[in-house]
């Protein structure tokens, strides 16, 4: 479509608004490195002339302006049409044309006929061969768009030398810049990916007389459906492979066969895998006659002939210096590739990969969008469930001082007022008359109060205790029925103050008595239990106590025939201070810590706790203890994973090594807020030794302990075979990376440094704890 640019000349009449447009084209081509400028009265350096006016100056002074660069020569030469107000402006790239339109002007201005002579034998010397290049179509196509915007404005006067290339050249722009327009629009417009594509191909393949043109992408995601169908042979793509495949396709005609979807194989990829890097560096493959290549791939060859493709061009589209696909153009003939239709390619790839990047940049920020709103919505949701906490909170704090309000005052009233009688009458002998027998009752009465308050105080201390992880467990063997019977023994008093029938019933084999657990601590959730049933139970019920064995567990059963518990009330049941009813607070009293003790005596053995109950027909308690097993000095330990089936999904218990008190309590309280039970050590060797019968789930360590304190602890973990169970974290004021790495070497699978918020310490734990592990991953450790 368009010759060399040796053979362009062009004259239009022009307004002066294009006149100075042309001018300053000439200058800006004039500040680039080996490009001399010649004007009417000098060779001019214009990177000196920046400001406006000085180009104005010149612009109004020079009648033409000479580049000789070193692949092109352009002439741009004015005279005014004093009839009108426009420009008679010629544009000259032809060396000859130049020489003598110069000497024409020289002739015109009167110059001295040696200065005319010495200027025709000087320009012949300094003009050089046009050659075609980039820059020179680029140059040119500047020049001849500034044309096309006058053309409704001024007439067309061609002269001599014109040549209808000039209206190829015109119509060649218009088209381009109509596609790029169009292109840019629907870019501004964010309209979709796919259609932007398909748009530009379908044109550009028209635009470029090809009879065919696509998009060859690399690492398609296909989907079910979209399959090959090149020659009938139709082979379907599974979801999620991912291959290199042509996504968009235009063809000149039905007739061209379709390669949409069409994925080369393997072997032939392989073979032209190291072309990426040169794709991806901006090469451009342009083959005018396949048969004539000989050094063509032979796969591509054979793809190329099943396609009956006799030329092709291809060119990368690289987005942020990737390469992201090729533009390929097919011809069925061989065809002598324009320079200018490389150049529109190349302009192509460059839109298009403006088009995916914002793509890409607005998938990007949909998805961080999305995550945001997730996060905002988590967030939202944590501060209303930090704020229901806080009202609960505030109210059981209420509701525990209503309570211990009456609590202690009804004991320590009778203590006051019946010690304050027994003063005054040890005092006034002769004046008050009191019997042995009273003074046995009140004395009774001091001693049954007192044993109240200090009950209800031991309960408040033990639970704290526990709470804050200070309560470790004396594991020891026991008798199931032996404890079973003092448990009992100790509320048969109770029970029979009521005419409540209590009573057990043991279903385990003598062999079987055997159990390894605190047994003042099992005591202790056996007796919060069955005084809880008693209490609850109405004069004349029943309360039994149920123990058995299953798998690797003890289950202890609790039944009462007592007022029940609405279905909705159940979860509260467990919450410290709390207590289902005011109407029981004021009936049946209590600090409400019995069974929220319980439950952390459960779980800090290991086991579970699981209720079932309705109104008005009773309760059914039951605990689920694990067994352990304490390890002989003379046989090999046993493994305590026997103890697992239900630790290894529900335990929650975390061991806390430190001196820190304040580290410490903080620690304790927030993880006790997310169910975790925490046990709090300050040294080092008591967690060795506990290890095995507090089988934590998570070991926390003080940086302060040394690294050979570590490595004992995780030795342990080991020793016990629960290190893929256990997992072991090191807590620390900061921590360099040469000292971390001595620390993961030892077995440390986390850190939690002392100032994260409690956010960040709650998610690395959670993390932790969350890693999945079964039963049978432990037994292989």
């Amino acid at each position: 479509m368009l010759s060399s640019p040796s053979s362009l000349v062009f004259n239009r009449n022009v307004h002066y608004q294009v006149w100075q447009q042309l001018a300053e084209l000439w200058l800006d081509m004039a500040s680039k490195d080996e490009t001399q400028l010649f004007t009417e009265d000098t060779i001019l350096k214009l990177l000196e002339n920046d400001s406006k006016n000085d180009v104005l100056q010149q612009l109004n002074t020079d009648k033409f302006f000479l580049l000789i660069t070193p692949i092109f020569n352009a002439l741009l030469y004015q005279e005014k049409d004093l009839a009108t107000t426009a420009y008679q402006v010629s544009v000259i790239f032809d060396s000859a044309v130049i020489t003598d339109k110069l000497i024409q002007f020289a002739y015109k201005q009167k110059w001295k006929i040696n200065l005319i002579e010495s200027l025709g034998t000087q320009l012949k010397a300094k003009l050089i061969r046009n050659k075609d290049s980039e820059s020179s179509t680029d140059f040119i196509l500047k020049a001849v768009k500034l044309l096309i915007n006058s053309a409704e404005q001024s007439e067309r006067h061609y002269s001599q030398y014109s040549t209808p290339q000039m209206e190829n050249l015109l119509h060649y722009q218009v088209e381009q810049e109509k596609i790029f327009e169009q292109i840019k629009i629907q870019i501004a417009q964010n309209l979709n990916l796919s259609e932007i594509i398909q748009t530009a191909i379908n044109r550009s393949c028209n635009f470029l007389e090809s009879d065919r043109l696509l998009i060859y992408q690399l690492g398609v995601t296909l989907k079910s459906g979209q399959m090959n169908n090149n020659n009938n042979n139709i082979e379907s793509v599974k979801t999620c492979d991912t291959v290199d495949t042509v996504t968009y396709e235009a063809r000149s005609s039905d007739q061209i066969t379709s390669t949409l979807y069409l994925h080369e194989e393997e072997a032939c990829w392989a073979k032209t895998s190291e072309c990426r890097k040169k794709y991806r560096q901006g090469f451009g493959l342009v083959i005018d006659d396949l048969s004539a290549h000989e050094h063509f791939d032979p796969c591509l060859q054979s793809l190329m002939m099943q396609l009956q493709v006799k030329a092709k061009v291809v060119i990368p589209i690289n987005v942020r210096g990737k390469i992201w696909g090729l533009i390929i153009a097919h011809q069925c003939k061989p065809r002598a590739w324009q320079h200018q239709n490389i150049q529109f390619l190349r302009q192509l790839a460059e839109y298009l990969a403006i088009a995916i990047f914002n793509h890409q940049s607005y998938q990007q920020l949909q998805q961080q969008k999305k995550l945001l709103e997730k996060q905002v919505a988590t967030q939202s949701q944590q501060l209303k469930d930090a704020l229901i906490a806080a009202e609960a909170a505030s109210k059981s704090k209420h509701d525990f001082l209503g309570s211990m309000s009456h609590e202690l005052r009804t004991p320590l009233t009778c203590v006051i007022g019946l010690s304050s009688t027994l003063l005054q009458w040890s005092s006034t002998k002769q004046k008050m008359h009191l019997s042995l027998e009273k003074q046995h009752e009140y004395l009774h009465l001091i001693q049954q109060s007192g044993k109240h308050l200090l009950s209800l105080i031991n309960n408040i201390l033990e639970f704290s205790d526990v709470e804050s992880g200070k309560h470790l467990l004396e594991i020891q063997q026991v008798s199931l029925p032996e404890v079973v019977k003092q448990t009992l023994h100790l509320l048969q008093e109770s029970a029979e103050a009521k005419n409540i029938e209590l009573r057990s019933e043991v279903s385990i084999k003598s062999e079987q008595h055997s159990f390894f657990a605190d047994e003042i601590r099992l005591k202790e959730i056996l007796f919060h239990i069955l005084s809880n049933g008693i209490k609850f139970t109405p004069q004349g019920g029943k309360v039994i106590l149920r123990v058995w064995r299953e798998q690797h567990q003890v289950v202890f059963q609790i039944e009462d025939t007592g007022i029940g518990i609405a279905t909705a009330e159940i979860p509260l049941l467990f919450e410290k201070f709390k207590q289902i009813e005011n109407v029981r607070q004021r009936v049946y009293g209590g600090t409400g810590l019995g069974l929220a003790l319980t439950k952390k005596l459960v779980e800090l053995h290991g086991g579970s706790i699981e209720i079932e109950s309705a109104l008005g027909e009773g309760s059914i308690f039951t605990v689920y203890l694990p067994e352990k097993t304490i390890p002989s000095n003379n046989l090999h330990p046993l493994s305590t994973v026997k103890s697992l089936p239900h630790g290894v999904t529900g335990s929650q218990t975390i061991v806390l090594v430190t001196e820190d008190e304040a580290s410490a309590t903080f620690i304790c309280q927030l993880l006790n807020t997310i169910d975790y039970q925490v046990v709090w050590l300050t040294d080092s060797a008591m967690a060795v030794s506990q290890i095995e019968l507090l089988q934590p789930r998570i070991v926390i360590i003080d940086q302060d302990c040394s690294v050979i304190d570590v490595e004992h602890i995780v030795n342990a973990i080991n020793h016990a075979s629960l290190a893929k169970y256990t997992k072991v974290s090191l807590l620390c004021d900061r921590i360099e990376h040469d000292e971390w790495q001595k620390f993961t070497k030892c077995g440390v699978d986390e850190y939690l440094l002392k100032s994260m918020n409690p956010t960040q310490i709650i998610h690395k734990i959670n993390r932790l704890s969350q890693q999945e592990v079964t039963v049978d991953q432990v037994q292989d450790g």
